[in-house]
């Protein structure tokens, strides 16, 4: 909670308000062959009423995240996987439209994770950050100045621990984690060699962020390309869920190298190829490597209602109103359009944090 002075409690029957409607989309069936889209159905339930210390939000922003298309599919683990049915999760950006809290009032924004629906009631101890406007765009705290942010911040502070000079280089950069892990290792004056894929992309990350290299690991001769890019070899390598450079930046790493895996890699062991797990375990060791995990799944801080670490929240927040942070967002529109959303994020179609508004 925040230090603000709390205002008197609310209490509103927004329920019996005309023109007022809820709507969800829920799993109809998992993934398969056909369309996401397919997959979901439009539900309207009555809208809810919050009970006392309870908050009535509606959702006004979703985060479109490759783990929900995980969540889709049946053979997903247990603790993963969608019950069909249910709403899907995710962090919103959402709006109070009725308090029954003292600490919230209508009309203020707050991190949640109301998931795919236009309204829910929650307990408003379950909300942990409110969003000022005049700090951030509120849509940031989905991406820049929320979890992505997060890990990206906590990899270079606690793991990257930059020094001026050292070369980086940082995976998927054109994504929300990879873009944001460049400029704060280029606010610490390390060389960053930016990896993505295409041509657009890599305009992209060049005209927005300045990266010293930026590199399409599509491009024929890509590996020849990485090792003319980092002639001192590599001290920072940020592996952010594409897994494809971690055979061609192995051999560069040089002693006391420090990595931090920020998401599953979306690579397929393949077993006919030998297994190169005692490689990179030798490396480990003759190098004295220093590999931390970063993810939302077992960091229970990392959870959207729990994201409120003050300093995170304080240095990000001044980065951001300072202008020394940039960001890109692909915004979509309306509750129907969150299954091609999804398509466009599993196809690699976007560029930057995609997000759909509901309003």
């Amino acid at each position: 909670m925040d230090g603000h002075a709390h205002a008197p409690e609310v209490e509103q029957s927004l329920a019996r308000t005309p023109g007022v409607e809820a709507s969800r989309l829920v799993l109809r069936e998992y993934a398969s062959a056909r369309p996401l889209r397919e997959c979901f159905a439009r539900e309207a339930f009555p809208l809810p009423e919050p009970g006392p210390g309870q908050l009535l939000l509606r959702t006004h922003l979703l985060s479109i995240d490759i783990c929900a298309h995980t969540r889709m599919q049946a053979d997903a683990d247990p603790a993963d996987r969608l019950d069909l049915g249910e709403v899907m999760p995710c962090a919103t950006v959402s709006q109070v439209v009725a308090s029954r809290h003292r600490g919230f009032r209508e009309g203020e924004y707050v991190l949640a994770h109301s998931g795919w629906q236009t309204h829910e009631v929650v307990d408003a101890s379950e909300i942990r950050r409110k969003l000022y406007p005049n700090v951030a765009p509120v849509a940031t705290a989905l991406g820049i100045y929320g979890l992505y942010g997060y890990i990206a911040w906590s990899a270079v502070r606690e793991v990257c621990q930059p020094k001026a000079g050292d070369t980086a280089v940082v995976a998927a950069a054109a994504g929300p984690i990879g873009a944001t892990v460049c400029q704060l290792l280029q606010a610490r004056q390390a060389r960053v060699v930016a990896v993505t894929s295409g041509e657009e992309k890599c305009a992209h990350v060049r005209r927005s962020f300045d990266p010293a290299v930026v590199l399409d690991r599509d491009a024929p001769g890509f590996e020849d390309a990485l090792r003319a890019a980092c002639p001192d070899g590599v001290d920072i390598f940020v592996e952010n869920v594409d897994g494809r450079c971690i055979d061609p930046v192995l051999p560069l790493l040089n002693r006391f190298a420090r990595v931090p895996l920020c998401g599953a890699l979306d690579v397929e062991w393949d077993r006919s190829t030998g297994d190169r797990l005692p490689v990179f375990l030798n490396a480990m060791l003759e190098l004295q490597l220093q590999v931390r995990p970063f993810t939302s799944r077992d960091i229970t801080r990392l959870h959207p209602q729990y994201l409120a670490d003050p300093q995170f929240i304080s240095e990000l927040g001044a980065l951001l109103r300072s202008g020394q942070l940039r960001w890109h967002e692909e915004v979509m529109e309306g509750l129907d359009a969150l299954p091609q959303a999804l398509e466009r994020l599993v196809r690699g179609e976007n560029l930057g944090k995609l997000l759909v508004r509901l309003d």
